[in-house]
């Protein structure tokens, strides 16, 4: 049986340093530090970060199992951009998906941090302030992953990735002047806490649906604004003319993906 001393066992130290530098540059990735769309190079993210050249090595390689960036050759790694085709997988993801969070029912301690949430949420209702947006944005998120828990490990972790990818959604539009509102998850608490299924499922619905026509009509407003330039290779030198390297310009829903 392997202990703790044996050498086929990854070492404490080196393990921590792979959680930070995952941690951390998925951070980065979901809050649109690193623009969506961008190529980035490994010893630039290193030096970026402070952090080491073979950490940030396995964090990409684990960010790209989970559609975050993709790796090209000479080029470096992209970070996923926000496009048509990444909303519909998200949309899709979260219909299948967050059904499993009504299939338990909420009980104390967790009922009482889940309305103290809420009412986090509540207090910047309709407020667009960048501080009162990260306000509800983080309660709401945390709320979020406070149902999950509930719905077993598979879905809890399946969501979490699923919600990451939403949240970038979310952040890019609240970046580029266009926020949405936050979601209204009192119906689904409430729903939770008399263990009532059907209803839960229906508020999920409900949530999901206010989603996607917030983020369709967010993306169709963005669609007027003039075209960014597209992203260039890590690699590709700048003179010191040459404009910052941004975001591919996301596409619109179609309708197939709206409805």
């Amino acid at each position: 049986m392997l202990d703790a001393t044996s050498p086929f066992l990854p070492a404490p130290i080196a393990e921590a340093r792979l959680d930070v530098a995952s941690r951390r540059l998925r951070t980065a990735i979901v809050s649109c530090e690193l623009t969506p769309g961008d190529f980035v190079h490994e010893a630039a993210l290193a030096e970026r970060f402070g952090l080491g050249r073979a950490s940030v090595r396995v964090a990409l390689t684990e960010l790209a199992a989970g559609r975050f960036v993709s790796r090209h050759a000479r080029q470096g790694w992209r970070i996923a951009p926000i496009d048509g085709a990444l909303i519909g997988a998200v949309l899709d993801g979260r219909r299948r998906i967050e059904p499993a969070l009504a299939t338990h029912r909420l009980a104390e301690p967790a009922l009482s941090r889940a309305t103290a949430l809420l009412g986090m949420v509540k207090s910047v209702s309709g407020r667009t302030e960048p501080a009162a947006l990260a306000t509800a944005r983080a309660a709401e998120r945390q709320l979020r992953d406070l149902l999950a828990a509930g719905a077993g490990a598979f879905a809890r972790d399946w969501l979490g990735g699923i919600w990451d990818h939403s949240d970038r959604i979310v952040r890019l539009l609240d970046l580029s002047g266009h926020p949405i509102p936050p979601g209204d998850l009192g119906n689904l608490v409430a729903a939770l806490e008399a263990g009532d299924s059907e209803r839960s499922r229906r508020a999920i619905e409900r949530d999901q649906k206010r989603f996607a026509d917030a983020i369709a009509h967010s993306f169709l407003a963005m669609s007027a604004q003039p075209a960014r330039p597209q992203a260039r290779s890590a690699r590709r030198r700048r003179s010191p003319q040459s404009p910052l390297v941004t975001a591919d310009r996301p596409i619109p829903l179609s309708k197939e993906k709206q409805s």
